[in-house]
C-alpha cells in the first residue's frame, strides 16, 4: 500500500480506467406517454394500496378512543379508496406550487378574492385533513418504545424509504460520474432524528445521505442519519468512509468502474484505498486536519499548483491567485491526471466544480416546487418529503425518455396534478338564445301600468305610468323607452 510520494508536473499523460455499464433507460413507457404515466412508474399501484390499507386500518382504531369531542372531524371519516388519496396527492402537490399562509385558506370562500375553486371541488377540507391525520405506510401498533432496546426512530416511514430506493434503481443506469452529499429536510419538531447542520439554510432538520447522478441529478440511493446512538460507527473506521461504501452498495454499483465526487466531509485516503479495492474511483477536497503529504500541506504560494502521486492517487493543493480573496484547495483523485485547462486551472477542480454540485441542485428544486406545510409529526414530514422525490425523479425520466416537446419542470407538475385528480378541460358552453322582446299595441286604446317605471305606494307618493304597450314575453305593460331596463322578464 505503501510508498513515497512523488513531486511531478502537468501534463500528465491521460488514465483510462474501465466502465463497465451502459447508461441507459429501462422498462420505459412508449415515448409518447403522457406524465402520469412516469409518475406511476415510480409511485405504482401497489404501493398506493398498501398506502391505504395502513392508512384505513389506523383511522379504524382511532374511532374507540373516549376523548372525541362531539364534533371533532375524526367523526366525519370515511375509508378513502384509490380515487381519494390520488386527489389527497394532486392537493398535495398543488398546495407546492400554490402558497398560501395556512391550510385553511385553500378552502376559504368568504372572501371572493381568496376563492381557489379548484380544492374545495377536488376534495372537501375536513376530507383533506383526515387523511393527513391517519396517514401511514406501515402497522405501528406493535412499535418499540422510546427505552426498548429494538426502538427505531425510523420505522415509521423506512418501509416506503427502502422501496423507493429499489425503485429509482429500477429504470435508469446512471452515467459514470455520481455524487454523494448529504441533504437536510427542514423540520423543528421534536424527535431524536433532528440534526444541526450550520451550513445549510435551515439549519435544523432530519439529515439524509444522497447518491446523486452528476449529470441530471437524478437520485439513486438515499439514507436516514438516525445519529450516533442509532447509527454508531465501528471502531478505528471513518464514518464518510462507510456511509459512501454503503450507499453504491446498495444501489448495486460496486465493482464497475464508477467515478463518485464527494466534499471534505466524506474524502480521505481511507476511502480512496476501500474503494480502488471496490473498482471504483474518487474525487474531492480533503480537509487540513486529514492525513496528507507535507509538500501538499505547506503549499501557499498563490498562483502555484503542487500534484504528488502514490500509485493511483493524485494529491494536489492549488492557490488562486486571481480572487480578490486567495483560497487555497486541496483536492485527492483516483482517476484523474495532473492536467490544466487553457485558463490554468487543474482539470481535478474543474472536474469537481462540474460533478459536485447535483444533490444541491435537487434540493434547491424542492425548494421551488416540493415545499411542504408545517407538520407536528417529524415522521410524516420525511413521508411527505419522499412523495415529492418520486415527483422529481420522475420528470427527470420522463425528460430523456419522451420524443414529444419536452414540458418544463412546472408545466409536468401541473399535469400530473391534473390528471391525479382527474380535471378535465371544461367544453365550452353554448350561449344560450335569448328571445328579442318586443312591443305589442294593446286594442282599443287599453293601458297597462308600465312593469319598469310605474309605481303604486300608498299614501299618494308612488307616480303610476300608463302604457298601450305589453312586452312579448311576459305580457307586462312596456314602455318602448323602458326596454333596455327591462331586465327581469319571465315568460308566463
Amino acid at each position: 500500500m505503501a510508498g513515497p510520494w512523488i513531486r511531478i508536473f502537468s501534463p500528465e499523460p491521460n488514465r483510462r480506467k474501465p466502465f463497465v455499464p451502459v447508461p441507459s433507460l429501462m422498462r420505459m413507457p412508449p415515448r409518447d406517454a403522457d406524465p402520469l404515466t412516469y409518475f406511476k412508474l415510480l409511485f405504482p399501484d401497489i404501493l398506493a394500496k398498501e398506502i391505504i390499507r395502513h392508512t384505513n386500518t389506523y383511522a379504524k382504531g382511532q374511532f374507540y378512543d373516549e376523548n372525541l369531542r362531539p364534533r371533532s372531524r375524526t367523526r366525519e371519516w370515511k375509508r378513502i379508496g384509490m380515487t381519494d388519496f390520488h386527489s389527497f396527492l394532486a392537493i398535495m402537490f398543488n398546495m407546492s406550487i400554490i402558497k398560501k399562509p395556512s391550510m385553511e385558506e385553500y378552502w376559504n370562500t368568504t372572501m371572493i378574492s381568496q376563492r381557489s375553486n379548484w380544492f374545495k371541488h377536488t376534495m372537501g377540507r375536513n376530507r383533506f385533513q383526515n387523511i393527513l391525520k391517519f396517514l401511514h405506510i406501515n402497522d405501528c401498533r406493535h412499535v418499540a418504545e422510546r427505552n426498548h432496546p429494538g426502538y427505531d426512530p425510523s420505522v415509521r416511514f423506512r418501509p416506503l424509504l427502502h422501496f423507493v430506493n429499489r425503485q429509482f434503481m429500477r429504470f435508469k443506469v446512471p452515467n459514470r460520474e455520481l455524487c454523494v452529499d448529504e441533504s437536510l429536510v427542514p423540520t423543528k419538531g421534536h424527535s431524536v432524528l433532528r440534526q444541526y447542520i450550520p451550513s445549510k439554510v435551515a439549519r435544523y432538520g432530519v439529515k439524509f445521505w444522497v447518491l446523486c447522478e452528476s449529470s441530471t441529478g437524478y437520485v439513486l440511493q438515499m439514507q436516514v442519519y438516525r445519529g450516533r446512538e442509532f447509527d454508531p460507527v465501528p471502531p478505528g473506521q471513518l464514518q464518510g468512509t462507510n456511509v459512501v461504501v454503503e450507499l453504491l452498495q446498495g444501489s448495486s454499483l460496486l465493482h464497475k468502474g464508477y467515478h463518485v465526487f464527494c466534499d471534505s466531509f466524506f474524502t480521505s485516503l481511507n476511502l480512496g484505498h476501500r474503494l480502488l479495492q471496490l473498482n471504483t474511483y474518487l474525487t474531492g477536497t480533503l480537509r487540513k486536519n486529514r492525513p496528507m503529504p507535507h509538500l501538499v500541506k505547506d503549499a501557499n504560494q498563490p498562483g502555484n499548483t503542487v500534484y504528488l502521486r502514490r500509485g493511483d492517487f493524485l494529491c494536489l493543493s492549488h492557490f488562486g491567485a486571481d480572487e480578490k480573496k486567495p483560497v487555497r484547495l486541496t483536492l485527492l483523485s483516483t482517476i484523474l491526471p495532473a492536467q490544466e485547462l487553457g485558463s490554468g486551472k487543474p482539470r481535478v477542480i474543474a472536474s469537481y466544480n462540474t460533478n459536485m454540485g447535483a444533490v444541491d441542485m435537487n434540493d434547491g428544486i424542492l425548494h421551488s416546487y416540493g415545499k411542504q406545510r408545517k407538520c407536528q409529526k417529524v415522521w410524516k414530514k420525511i413521508l411527505v418529503h419522499l412523495l415529492f422525490r418520486i415527483l422529481m425523479n420522475s420528470y427527470i425520466l420522463y425528460k430523456e425518455n419522451t420524443a414529444l416537446r419536452v414540458k418544463s419542470r412546472l408545466q409536468y407538475i401541473q399535469a400530473v396534478i391534473e390528471a391525479l385528480a382527474g380535471t378535465k378541460k371544461p367544453d365550452n358552453p353554448r350561449r344560450r338564445a335569448v328571445k328579442k322582446v318586443s312591443l305589442i299595441t294593446l286594442p282599443q286604446k287599453k293601458e297597462k301600468d308600465c312593469c319598469v317605471c310605474s309605481s303604486r305606494m300608498r299614501h299618494g307618493r308612488g307616480i303610476r305610468r300608463r302604457s298601450r304597450t305589453i312586452c312579448s314575453l311576459c305580457e307586462r305593460g312596456l314602455h318602448r323607452q323602458c326596454i333596455g331596463r327591462h331586465l327581469n322578464c319571465i315568460e308566463q
